[in-house]
């Protein structure tokens, strides 16, 4: 008796080609659009975010869309774990299917549009799924915003260290910490940490908010201490041996009438990493790089980005850029406004740089491992 279940097809279907037929490039970052990184899609599993976290390493800079698939490695999702290659499968098979059964929900600020759209496209011909350890993503091509093409409304994360977490909260935390790696600090109210950490009212199937008997909405770890020791505390254990390492301290309320304690508000997490945005004085003592550093603020290049890009594109290439913004304003075209010229195309190059060198250094790193007879798939 099935009732309303469907029985699983298992008749002998011809099935397409799931070989490699490409070698996916290890960019080790992932750059992801604020809507989908902080937007209050439902959760997914800590391999279904492995998947996909190896599916936008492969996402470049310049990319204009959409690849027709995405190709990985089974061995690549469960590295840092104690799952072999050989038991994954099972949990890859759940991560898939979850991930197919994924929809992303958008609506309008005044409520008055609607809509919900796959993550992944099943209707194509090559199929998604797993075979000989290599797994084959296609996403949604409507959802190609949201992935390729995002300058201004992304946050990038390092997969060193991510990959290796085990929790769903750990992850999330290194997801949204990495946006604040510039300034060191994430401070949230209550309310929206419980919306980022899914721990909002509970919803059932239809996205409706799940009620008691009493019609009063269910939240998931309504006491707010339960809420910080399930989602604060194991995640700052499991974060402390990577860039997103952090402290944290409750927010209280400002006035209280009558007595009792101060409720929490909200939350403030400081990185015990954060990233250097000031230009080093060693920088600034050097008779190479410090004219250098002088031409560039005379461009109206903020010390931020000086901080972060002058070491990974070298002088010559600063040198380079500084020759063309100087033709420019020799020129009928001069440059209208320079700050935000000036620092959109030292970034983007910074940027571009900072991939090839990544590229060069998993060529040569596939180099020795063929001569050394350790390439496996």
């Amino acid at each position: 008796m099935l009732g309303n279940r469907l029985p699983r097809v298992t008749l002998p279907v011809p099935m397409l080609e799931l070989d490699l037929q490409y070698e996916p490039e290890a960019l080790a970052r992932v750059k992801q659009h604020w809507a989908a990184t902080f937007a209050h899609q439902r959760r997914i599993s800590v391999y279904g975010k492995r998947i996909m976290a190896r599916v936008m390493e492969q996402i470049k800079e310049d990319d204009l869309q959409l690849r027709d698939y995405y190709q990985l490695r089974v061995s690549s999702v469960v590295e840092g774990t104690d799952i072999d290659t050989d038991t994954a499968y099972s949990f890859l098979k759940k991560a898939i299917y979850e991930l197919a059964h994924v929809t992303w929900e958008f609506e309008s600020l005044d409520g008055s549009e609607w809509y919900i759209r796959h993550l992944l496209d099943t209707t194509k011909e090559r199929r998604v799924g797993f075979k000989d350890g290599i797994i084959t993503i296609i996403l949604n091509p409507q959802l190609a915003p949201y992935f390729v093409q995002i300058a201004g409304q992304y946050s990038t994360y390092k997969l060193d260290g991510y990959m290796g977490l085990h929790s769903w909260y750990s992850m999330r935390f290194f997801e949204i910490l990495s946006a604040f790696r510039d300034t060191g600090w994430w401070e949230v109210s209550l309310e929206e940490y419980r919306l980022l950490m899914d721990c909002g009212q509970e919803l059932d199937k239809y996205g409706s908010p799940k009620k008691d008997r009493k019609g009063n909405p269910v939240m998931k770890h309504a006491d707010t201490n339960e809420l910080i020791k399930k989602t604060v505390l194991g995640a700052q254990k499991e974060l402390e041996r990577t860039p997103c390492a952090f402290v944290y301290t409750p927010i209280l309320e400002a006035n209280r009438a009558g007595r009792g304690r101060k409720k929490i508000v909200g939350l403030r997490f400081e990185l015990l990493h954060k990233q250097s945005t000031v230009i080093p004085a060693s920088w600034l003592a050097d008779e190479i790089l410090r004219p250098v550093i002088d031409r560039l603020r005379e461009f109206k290049v903020t010390d931020r980005n000086i901080a972060l890009y002058l070491k990974v594109m070298e002088v010559v290439e600063a040198r380079k850029l500084l020759r063309e913004w100087q033709l420019k304003e020799n020129s009928q075209k001069k440059i209208d406004d320079k700050q935000k010229y000036c620092n959109a195309v030292f970034v983007r190059v910074g940027k571009q740089i900072s991939e090839e060198k990544k590229k060069d250094a998993l060529l040569a790193r596939q180099v020795v491992q063929a001569a050394l007879g350790l390439d496996k798939k």
